[in-house]
């Protein structure tokens, strides 16, 4: 029986024999061959070179560290449409990870996917990554960058420039009508931040630049904007736009009408009804009025000798040298009075520009609305109502009762008593 088993195999190995042809051909080292046809065999395109796989001839040179390298120098055909190095369709429809094109790395230093542009013929556009969307429903992506840690500050998406006129991360929307975003940060943290912009280069001199910079180019007459800053929520105290500063030269918000237009407007409702306006010639228009801390009106004027000889509440006269200053009151019934040193002024006025820098010889001097003043009881007890004229006290106001010395003298009405001695009561400036 053995013998028969070895015989028929003999048989069927030169049956093999007489049907196999012989394969032909050479090829070059390191490149793995293909049949260039039924018998004969030749050089793919595909090379290997310790370890490493090119693609398309020349591809191990191109880029010696890549495990696989795939090298195309087509360009794009008839109808315009480029060709692809690479090539992943992910055909998945249920599961929300999978992918055509995957990259992972476990350093910390590594990348999972890198898309390098170079451009070698002074041609612009194109990029190093470039994802599209054609999805018609629901939250589709273009480029989607995910950082998942539970701790550290890593980055969805990161988008560096190294070019003076470059930029890092470019989001455009190009529909024409509708609510597209060009860019949208969103975060789900109670101290989260969707966008963060950051000029990071802490000691660059010199104008311009910043961390986030909004641009609008529209010239129509339609409501479009720079920046928009909106706080959704009709509960809480969120704000739309917020504005810090922490160098004592900062300046937490700056508007700047650049043709001369309106500074700042600011409205109520949909549509907006303008309440309050700062026009280019920084006149404030507000249709609720102002409200400020201070109950006076003050104006800022020199003084004689310096403003360190003087303290909130002292009556002021008019200097007799006749140099547009002030001096401490001294004589009864002067009729050079011309107000009280305001403690708090409800508003300042000045004859220096918003940009000029202040005086250090002024004190603000209140002519109308209430104020602490000094006063003294030297010509008798003071009560409410009582009118209010220079003392031989120096700063400090008294009770007039001189009927025929008072006209011009009078700086304004006690709003509280004083029954001896010197104090500072509320009084209201009524110059007469």
């Amino acid at each position: 029986m053995k013998r028969i088993c070895i015989l028929l195999i003999m048989v069927g190995l030169t049956a093999v024999g007489v049907n196999a042809q012989t394969v032909t051909g050479s090829g070059t080292t390191n490149t793995v061959p293909k049949f260039t046809g039924s018998s004969t065999i030749g050089d793919s395109v595909i090379n290997e070179s310790n370890g490493n796989i090119g693609v398309g001839t020349g591809a191990i040179n191109f880029f010696l560290d890549g495990k696989l390298t795939v090298l195309d120098t087509r360009d794009v055909n008839a109808s315009g449409v480029g060709p692809s190095s690479i090539y992943g369709v992910a055909q998945c429809k249920v599961n929300n990870f999978c992918a055509a094109v995957r990259g992972d790395v476990h350093s910390g230093f590594a990348h999972g996917l890198i898309g390098v542009q170079y451009v070698e013929d002074g041609q612009s556009g194109g990029g190093g990554v470039q994802g599209i969307t054609f999805g018609t429903s629901g939250f589709t992506s273009g480029v989607f960058g995910g950082a998942e840690g539970s701790t550290g500050s890593g980055a969805g998406v990161l988008g560096t420039a190294e070019s003076p006129e470059g930029t890092g991360v470019i989001g455009r929307a190009d529909a024409s009508t509708g609510t597209t975003l060009g860019v949208l940060g969103q975060t789900n943290s109670d101290e989260g931040i969707g966008v963060l912009g950051n000029r990071g280069n802490s000691v660059a001199s010199g104008f311009g630049g910043g961390g986030v910079r909004g641009v609008t180019s529209a010239a129509n007459f339609v409501f479009t904007y720079g920046t928009s800053g909106v706080a959704t929520a009709n509960t809480g105290s969120a704000v739309g736009i917020f504005g810090q500063a922490f160098s004592p030269q900062g300046v937490a918000g700056l508007f700047a009408n650049v043709s001369g237009g309106d500074i700042i407007r600011g409205g109520v409702g949909q549509p907006e009804i303008t309440m309050f306006r700062v026009d280019g010639s920084g006149t404030v228009h507000a249709n609720g009025g102002f409200r400020p801390f201070g109950a006076d009106f003050a104006e800022s004027v020199v003084v004689k000798g310096g403003p360190e000889h003087y303290a909130p509440g002292d009556l002021l006269v008019i200097d007799a040298s006749g140099e547009r200053r002030l001096s401490l009151s001294q004589a009864p019934y002067s009729t050079l009075v011309a107000g009280i040193y305001s403690t708090q002024p409800g508003v300042l006025a000045s004859t220096h520009r918003v940009d000029e820098a202040l005086p250090n010889n002024e004190v603000p001097l209140a002519v109308v609305g209430i104020v602490p003043c000094k006063v003294t009881a030297e010509n008798g007890p003071v009560v409410a109502g009582d009118l209010l004229v220079a003392s031989s006290t120096p700063g400090h106001a008294m009770k007039g009762t001189d009927r025929g010395r008072m006209l011009g003298a009078v700086v304004g009405k006690a709003l509280q008593p004083l029954e001896k001695g010197t104090g500072v009561i509320q009084v209201l400036v009524t110059l007469q």
